[in-house]
Order: structure tokens, then sequence, then C-alpha cells
């Protein structure tokens, strides 16, 4: 599949070569069920485009330039379309897909800004559920993670994508605070741990699960442990506990800052003792060290002027599409709370 631009348009375009006909897969994670698909066209349209789905062959698609056509009850998780044009002449000009899915029905929802989210964990805790997470995951940034229940390798892959990483705290040594990947086996609750999606993902459920832990757990690493936390949290901004952000970026919050939220997990000083002047320690995964910046926790108000690291000014309340750095007056910021 090849993107092409003509002057501001954009499109898709399958094109037939030989044995290897253009392909377009549309999937969603197991127990959700893709109802249709509508796709449009600019001024040169769709010729013989195949849908396959429930491991069937359905009768190809045509549809005139400047037009849309849904192939509708196909109540499968996923769908393909396959050109099935002449190879020298037909081909398929996709310039929007659109397509409606049903969600299983939910037993409960996991709120990162919720209260008294123990009380509901608590409430669902030793039955089978399908519960759904309210937190939004962006494509290859890194997120700290704690949840009530064990979470599969393949049920990770088909939510949050195959080629999503996760990563186990390895502990606390010279210095560096030390991550590895998990390749195998299941991530038992209440296990904090970071991931790396493939995909974006947006309140992603998970399908019969049982609720083993009421309480998250914390992995001990020398100097410096791992918590997990399932309710928001009042993080001490006197440098003993330190919260990780989307580029790897460890940080420590500042005193007026907001709670960390739920399902999350931060860096807890083994021994109690304040850190606030000393220099952070490194990140490293799998044996490569982040870059890590030294900065705190911000929470500016509408009447802050803030520039982004590349030096443009940021919009009002200092907000960014995704959080990240930012400089006020002359010192760095972070924003965003992973």
């Amino acid at each position: 599949m090849i993107c092409y631009h003509e002057g501001e348009n954009t499109y898709l375009r399958l094109d037939k070569w030989y044995n290897n006909p253009g392909q377009i897969n549309i999937s969603v994670p197991n127990s959700a069920l893709i109802n249709s698909v509508t796709l449009g066209t600019n001024t040169y349209g769709i010729n013989a485009l195949q849908p396959v789905y429930n491991g069937k062959y359905k009768t190809p698609i045509n549809v005139n330039a400047n037009n849309t056509t849904t192939v509708s009850s196909i109540n499968s998780d996923n769908i393909s379309f396959i050109e099935k044009g002449n190879k020298d002449k037909d081909k398929s000009y996709i310039t929007t897909i659109t397509f409606t899915y049903t969600r299983p029905k939910l037993d409960a929802t996991l709120d990162e800004k919720g209260e008294k989210v123990e009380s509901t964990i608590s409430g669902i805790a030793g039955a089978n559920k399908t519960l759904a997470l309210n937190r939004t995951f962006n494509p290859s940034q890194l997120y700290t993670m704690c949840l009530p229940f064990d979470l599969s390798k393949e049920m990770i892959t088909e939510i949050f994508g195959k080629e999503t990483k996760v990563y186990l705290y390895d502990g606390y040594q010279n210095g560096e605070l030390s991550f590895s990947t998990v390749k195998e086996g299941v991530l038992n609750a209440g296990m904090p741990f970071l991931m790396r999606p493939e995909y974006y993902v947006e309140q992603p459920t998970f399908a019969d699960v049982t609720v083993r832990s009421t309480t998250a757990q914390t992995v001990c690493g020398g100097e410096w442990d791992l918590c997990g936390t399932f309710g928001s949290l009042e993080l001490a901004a006197d440098g003993t506990q330190l919260f990780l952000i989307a580029d790897g970026t460890l940080a420590k919050p500042k005193a007026d800052s907001r709670p960390m939220r739920g399902f999350r997990c931060y860096l807890q000083k083994h021994t109690g003792t304040v850190n606030g002047s000393a220099q952070l320690p490194s990140v490293t995964i799998d044996g490569e060290t982040n870059a890590i910046k030294t900065a705190e926790y911000a929470a500016p108000t509408s009447g802050t002027t803030a520039y982004s690291l590349s030096g443009m000014k940021l919009n009002a309340g200092c907000k960014t599409a995704n959080g990240g750095i930012m400089i006020i007056n002359g010192k760095k910021f972070i924003t965003t709370n992973r």
C-alpha cells in the first residue's frame, strides 16, 4: 500500500501486481465486531475490490468516482479488501475509510481519573468480567501500567498490536534503573510494568478477565523500588518519588502539581531519604540508555507563557497534543503524566 498526494488530496492506491494484489486489512480487538465499512473515492474510483471476512470471499465491489459504498452485516473482528482488477489498468483509489463496530457489554470501567477506584476493583474481584480502561494510548510512546488482572501476551497483541513492547523492572545499580523486555508468559495482576504500544488505542477493552489483585504490587530493586498504583496518587516533591513520561524521561513532581492518575507506576527511593538536588538516575531498557533530562512536573495556568523545545510558542494553558517537555522562563518543565 502506498499513500499518494495530488495537490491537496491524499489517497491510498491499491494496485494488482501479478500474483501480489494490493490489499488492506482492518481489524478490531477480539470480542469486538466490525458492523460495516464505508469506502470513499476520488476522481478515479474503485474497480473490482474484493471483501474477505469470516473466512469467505464476497462479491467484488466497484465504486464510482467521487462516491462511497458501504459493506454491511460483516459481524467479524477483521475484514480485508483485495484488488482483483486487471493488473495493467484497474486500480482502486481510496480517499476515506470509515467503519463501525460493536464493543462487548461492559461490566465495569476502570477510570484513570476516578475516585474510590479501589472500591470498584474490590466489588468485581474474583469473577470473570469484561472491563474497559478509561485511558488513551499513542503508538510508540512509553507508558507506565498496573492492572488488577492478569494480562497475557496474546491479549496485549490483540489490543495494542503485535509489535507492542512490554518491560519489567530489573532493579537499580550503579546509577541506572534497568528494565528488560518481556517476551513470553503472563503479566500477573497488580504487577507494575512499562509498555510501548504499536497502535493508537482509546479506552481498551479487556474481555473475560478475572480481577485477582485488589492491591497494586511493588517490585524491589535496591535503592529504588517500582511501585504500582490503581488509584490516583499525590507524589512527594522531595525527590524520593519519580515518574516516567512518554520518551523515557525521569522527572520529580513539583509541590503544587496535580496527582498522578491511576493504573500507573512510579519509582520510590527505598531509603526514603531526600534526593531533591541529586542527579536523577538513568534509565536503561534492554541495555540501552535513554536520554534523561532533569526536569520538574508543571501544571501551568492559562496565563503562563511557554515554548516548546523547538521554540514554538504554545497555546493558552501550555497545552500540546501529547504533552511533553516545554520551556517556561528559561527552565524545562514536564506537562504530561504517564
